[in-house]
């Protein structure tokens, strides 16, 4: 998910992959650069509970593609 190390163009990115629970607490990290990757088990419960105390989600809409000025992706 996060990009590390030099890359042709010059351009330089700092990686360090992260997996954050709901209220901002770290729970794995991938703390260089290097290509790898981090695991977590990811606490349903938790999830819930704190979509259920952010009430912006209680006015969540499908998403419609077909909104004036936006093309449809091909399948």
């Amino acid at each position: 998910a996060a990009q590390g190390g030099l890359h042709e163009d010059g351009r330089e990115t700092y990686g360090h992959s992260l997996v954050v629970e709901p209220w901002g607490a770290v729970i794995a990290e991938l703390d260089h650069d290097e290509p790898g990757y981090v695991l977590a088990e990811i606490d349903t419960d938790k999830v819930s509970k704190a979509r259920g105390r952010i009430p912006a989600i209680a006015n969540e809409r499908a998403f419609d593609c077909h909104v004036s000025g936006l093309k449809e992706m091909p399948a």
